[in-house]
């Protein structure tokens, strides 16, 4: 067999590829790369037939990775992750000074912080400083680095990468369950005290999260309702058994396996956002984002879900 020469054209579709793979997406994918949607599937097939391989599975609304899509994605995830570093070295860039991050609280507080530490140790001579906030961050006034924003994933003059999916589904105390008979009872919530996070993402009202599970669900919601401006609090609201709470895998597994919170209707629904990194695009190559950047993929889940 002869074995492909390692062309700029080559190059180029191994790159796109990477990112597809990433992203389970054509068209994140495009808005990452800045091509159309049509020129990155053209640059997918065009690497297909030259390595005469299938690397993807199509179908309506659902892309998946073939065998031997997922053994190229974990070589060119690799390789291209040690191109980044040495090219991080090569240019003698090396991160240090203050990195200021704008973070989601309860994404900060549940997820990021646990493991910051690591980051912290890898990189020394940055000086950290975390902030959290669930609207979003102004890059033209303010004097924040990089952001994880939890929405849509397209911001004008940012890049944005795609970092995890999520999902939600009602949580309570154990307790609110069995005294409201919810295990197994969708319709039960009509009777229940429903609690809300007031700005699950940006510009959101606090009843979306809900709703959006619901109708998704075809429950019909009728029930008094408190809200909250964290979503960490609704769900301590919800452990004390106050009432039934919207909880995204994210910020419940913790309270899962401890047995503080029970998800008595198993219906949960894949949100319909997701959690970016985002900067600015004239800081592609800036030595302390593009650290974080690596050491963030670092942590993620094989799957890229919670």
């Amino acid at each position: 067999m002869k074995l492909p020469q390692l062309s700029s054209s080559l190059l180029a579709g191994l790159h796109c590829f990477s990112i597809v793979a990433e992203t389970m997406s054509f068209t994140r994918a495009a808005e990452q790369l800045h091509l159309t949607q049509s020129a990155v599937s053209h640059r997918i097939k065009k690497l297909e037939q030259r390595l005469d391989v299938a690397l993807f599975v199509r179908r309506p609304r659902h892309l998946s990775l073939t065998n031997e899509g997922e053994q190229l994605k974990l070589v060119v995830t690799e390789q291209f992750s040690a191109i980044s570093l040495k090219l991080l070295e090569l240019n003698h860039a090396k991160p240090v000074g203050d990195f200021i991050i704008s973070a989601p609280p309860t994404f900060a507080q549940r997820w990021l912080v646990p493991r910051l530490h690591q980051f912290a140790e890898a990189f020394p001579d940055v000086t950290l400083h975390l902030r959290t906030r669930n609207d979003l961050v102004d890059f033209k006034a303010e004097a924040f680095d990089c952001a994880i924003y939890f929405g849509h994933g397209r911001y004008t003059g940012l890049c944005s990468h795609h970092l995890l999916d999520d999902a939600i589904i009602p949580v309570c105390s154990p307790s609110y369950a069995e005294r409201h008979d919810l295990y197994g009872n969708p319709h039960k919530l009509a009777e229940c005290q429903l609690l809300h996070d007031a700005a699950p993402w940006a510009s959101a009202s606090l009843s979306d999260e809900w709703l959006y599970w619901a109708n998704a669900n075809g429950v019909e919601l009728n029930g008094t309702n408190h809200s909250f401006d964290r979503a960490d609090l609704a769900l301590e609201a919800a452990s004390s058994g106050m009432g039934v709470a919207i909880g995204r895998m994210a910020y419940i597994q913790e309270h899962l396996h401890s047995g503080r919170l029970v998800a008595p209707i198993d219906l949960s629904v894949k949100s319909p956002y997701s959690f970016y990194l985002v900067y600015r695009e004239e800081q592609q190559g800036n030595a302390k984002i593009m650290a974080f950047k690596q050491w963030l993929f670092e942590q993620l889940p094989a799957n890229g879900e919670f």
